[in-house]
């Protein structure tokens, strides 16, 4: 609706002389999605009640702070019922989405009212080239996807949002390496970095998450090397590396992972054997091997170079 101006979410109604009183249009809405609406603002402020907000397209306006919270009025106008309100506390919005926004994030003070938000997707905004520094004041914040931002490099005080339990990362092809604090990330369970094709290495400090459940690299074609940091990944039970053209070899410290359950190699040619510590891997109940042709050759049952490697565990995919 690239007309639209306004969305009116209270109406002011007389009571008596210079009395008014607020009634809200949207008193119990919980999830709202505003798609390519260039011109429309929320008057005088997002319901109270809204849990989950999706803006997409065009509407950098809105996540400027004024529709979220109503400015405490010095005096009551009784011409205009809205500078009645005051003490208005922002929505308690859990789970927010930011797509396709035109510009950088230097506006984007919306953040800083959010205190309570757990969810936070940031997708396809092209020009955006810094994440806003409202969002070091998301301390709740326990997922964050990142998604097709082609201009994107991870700031370091991305450590700071030391809640986080899933960080999702797709599609930036500019980052060459994680920011070192990640490993203040002490409560990641979930780690997924995908398509990002600048990306040469992973650093040290990976083996200081401690919590972390579930690593999946995929489409990481200039990687070359995983970190020997990672036999610190006590509780990591699910690994997988797909397309990752570039690694040749994986580090010996993998066989030191006490908890790992499923491990998937996928499109990855240049690894041309398995380390010898994949034997000691006991938890290990499936390992999947496709589309790595010398790989495969080396695991076939009975014949292989590697077979005596692979041959403790259960469920054992080749091809």
């Amino acid at each position: 609706m690239p007309k639209l101006e306004f969305l009116t979410t209270a109406t002011g109604l007389a009571k008596g002389d210079n009395e008014h009183e607020v009634q809200y249009c949207f008193p119990h809405l919980s999830t709202l999605v505003i798609s390519d609406c260039s011109k429309l603002n929320v008057k005088p402020h997002f319901p109270l009640s809204l849990r989950e907000l999706t803006l997409e397209g065009n509407n950098e306006q809105l996540v400027s702070s004024h529709s979220f919270l109503c400015p405490r009025p010095a005096h009551c106008d009784v011409s205009s019922p809205f500078s009645c309100i005051v003490d208005v506390k922002p929505p308690h919005i859990t789970q927010l989405k930011l797509g396709g926004l035109i510009g950088s994030s230097s506006g984007w003070e919306l953040l800083q009212h959010l205190n309570g938000l757990r969810e936070l997707e940031i997708s396809m905004c092209k020009e955006l080239r810094e994440l806003p520094e409202s969002m070091r004041s998301l301390t709740c914040l326990q997922k964050l996807d990142i998604n097709w931002c082609d201009s994107l490099v991870l700031p370091e005080w991305l450590g700071e949002l030391q809640s986080l339990q899933r960080l999702r990362i797709i599609g930036l092809p500019l980052m060459s390496s994680l920011p070192q604090s990640i490993q203040s990330l002490t409560s990641l369970q979930d780690l997924y970095i995908y398509y990002c094709h600048a990306l040469h290495r992973l650093p040290e400090q990976l083996g200081e998450l401690c919590s972390l459940h579930c690593l999946q690299l995929c489409n990481l074609p200039a990687l070359t090397s995983l970190p020997e940091s990672m036999h610190r990944l006590t509780s990591l039970q699910i690994l997988n590396f797909s397309n990752c053209h570039a690694l040749t070899h994986l580090p010996e410290s993998l066989g030191e992972l006490p908890a790992l359950q499923n491990f998937w190699i996928q499109a990855c040619p240049g690894l041309a054997s398995l380390p010898c510590c994949i034997k000691r891997i006991t938890a290990l109940e499936e390992l999947r091997i496709n589309n790595c042709p010398e790989l495969v050759k080396r695991c076939k049952e009975r014949e292989g170079e590697d077979w005596h490697l692979v041959s403790h565990i259960p469920y054992l995919t080749l091809f």
